[in-house]
């Protein structure tokens, strides 16, 4: 497919820092602090407008993408007063905020769900389009109501309707691009995306020859990004053949991953080796990885440092705060202003306090949803929100022979940035089932290791004896670390700059001998803190 200049110039434009921002949430839950919608719209652009704001796009989602905010020929208004009220006096809320995003200079994009679960403002808004057509939809365990579903992407009449309400997006705003989400909601029914995939290349293939139609007569690009799965064989569980997507140039832009702080980025980059597309890891920090909702600006930027250094083209971020009255409570929207000042480039990031997290399985919304990792199973619904190829919980060996091996990406150079390094230690959270009935002032803290989606609101890890420490070695690059200390329920080994390489680092870890027969012991977390002199 061959671009004009001006399109090509449009896709590499500079996007240090994507904030993909959900609209409805937020003014559902603050209008009423604000007397007048200017003021309302002015709220939005907090972290984008504070100083040295690495922000360079935002890409607006309206909701569910089954019920809008604006009046339309296919889609019901948002039930919403507020938005009622808009619609009768003629107030175009998508278009002052388009507005307020240009006056910044900013790039704007319309982000849509691909299979939203059309709870926008209620647990389960009724699309009259759904009732009519329940031939249309299927369900997945995230989407069971008898009432709801989820569009079924193997069907033309479903792409005939997605492509009229995003058609309609695109003729009536001049945004610089549209974001196709498909991390929120699978498009084909469990167990039969990959088979499938061609239909889904038809909808995207037509798409973007749509939306390179509304660029051609309005005279600038419109570009068009795909958000999805941070691997391959995820986008191919799901049904998403990237590579002929990537082949065909049908999208200029991946956003990659979903909850997940590891990204296959080298695999990506060999898929749009051949073109112009651009790749942009994609962090959650809401619904995040589990054990890491809100993790503090030093996971953020050990996340951010890791993807920079595997050749990112920029940072997407997902739910994060957009100002410090933010609608997701609980979070810490100091942190996520520092991480707009630092996470959209290597060089800000330089000599800055990091942590360097393996990953755990599942995170969310909960065990229906994505299993929890202490009845974790396989999900066979969907890849994308799962995590589910996560290394961590993973068992110690009882035999105390074999190391449990585990790959450690560091994006940091500690040997060449060694003479401004304080400290470099590993921290590691065990729990020990075989213990778990024994006196607390027998045992290690208990620590809290997750806050989202486990029963009770916070999973615990069963502390382990006092003294267990003695019996557990570790390896980096099979450098065996001197012995561990015990901080706050965690085991800490101090390590040195020159043991870990640029990229993966080989961890092993064993265990003193147990009964084979008990349980094993379980390593939770696993941490690599690295402390900068002077911060």
């Amino acid at each position: 497919m061959q671009f004009s200049p001006e399109h090509i110039e449009a896709v590499k434009r500079r996007r240090r820092v994507v904030v993909n921002f959900d609209v409805t949430f937020a003014i559902n839950r603050t209008f009423e602090s604000f007397p007048n919608v200017a003021e309302l719209v002015e709220s939005m652009f907090g972290f984008a407008d504070a100083a040295d704001s690495q922000i360079d796009a935002i890409w607006w989602n309206w909701g569910e993408g089954n019920q809008v905010p604006y009046p339309s020929q296919h889609l019901p208004l948002y039930e919403h007063p507020l938005y009622q009220k808009w619609a009768a006096e003629g107030t175009d809320i998508v278009g002052l905020v388009l507005e307020a995003t240009r006056k910044r200079r900013l790039e704007a994009f319309f982000s849509h769900r691909m299979n939203g679960s059309d709870n926008d403002l209620g647990p389960f808004a009724r699309i009259p389009l759904k009732a009519e057509h329940p031939e249309w939809m299927f369900r997945t365990p995230w989407c069971t109501h008898e009432d709801n579903g989820y569009w079924n992407f193997a069907l033309s009449e479903v792409h005939e309707h997605v492509l009229l309400k995003l058609g309609e997006v695109a003729q009536k705003w001049d945004f610089d691009g549209m974001e196709l989400d498909f991390a929120r909601g699978v498009v084909f029914p469990p167990g039969e995306g990959w088979v499938k995939r061609g239909r889904l290349t038809d909808f995207v293939r037509r798409l973007r020859a749509l939306l390179l139609e509304v660029g051609a007569r309005r005279g600038r690009p419109f570009l068009l990004a795909a958000r999805v799965p941070e691997t391959l064989m995820g986008a191919h569980f799901d049904g998403l053949d990237v590579e002929q997507w990537a082949r065909e140039q049908l999208v200029d832009i991946f956003a990659l991953g979903v909850r997940s702080f590891d990204v296959d980025l080298q695999a990506y980059h060999r898929i749009v080796a051949a073109t112009d597309i651009r790749l942009y890891p994609s962090i959650d920090d809401h619904h995040a990885a589990d054990g890491y909702q809100n993790p503090g600006i030093e996971i953020l930027r050990g996340v951010a440092a890791n993807w920079w250094q595997q050749g990112a083209d920029g940072v997407h971020t997902f739910n994060f705060n957009y100002a410090e009255n933010t609608p997701y409570a609980g979070q810490d929207w100091q942190s996520h202003l520092l991480a707009y000042r630092e996470i959209g480039s290597p060089a800000t990031l330089a000599h800055r306090d990091k942590v360097f997290a393996l990953q755990r399985r599942g995170g969310g919304h909960g065990p229906t949803v994505i299993p929890n990792p202490e009845d974790w199973s396989t999900p066979r619904s969907h890849y994308a929100n799962t995590c589910m190829l996560a290394p961590l919980p993973a068992p110690l060996d009882n035999a105390g022979k074999v190391d449990t091996l585990l790959s450690l990406w560091v994006g940091d150079d500690l040997e060449a940035e060694a003479e401004y390094i304080e400290l470099v230690s590993v921290r590691l959270l065990l729990s020990d089932p075989a213990v778990r009935d024994r006196p607390a002032e027998q045992r290690l803290e208990t620590v809290g290791v997750a806050t989202i989606g486990h029963p009770g609101g916070v999973l615990h890890n069963i502390p382990a004896l006092l003294g267990v420490e003695e019996g557990i070695e570790m390896r980096v690059n099979n450098i065996l670390l001197d012995g561990a200390v015990v901080r706050a329920g965690w085991l800490v080994f101090k390590a040195a700059s020159e043991q870990f390489a640029v990229g993966e680092n080989l961890i092993g870890i064993a265990s003193a001998e147990r009964p084979l027969d008990g349980p094993q012991l379980s390593i939770e977390k696993l941490e690599v803190e690295l402390k900068y002199r002077g911060q």
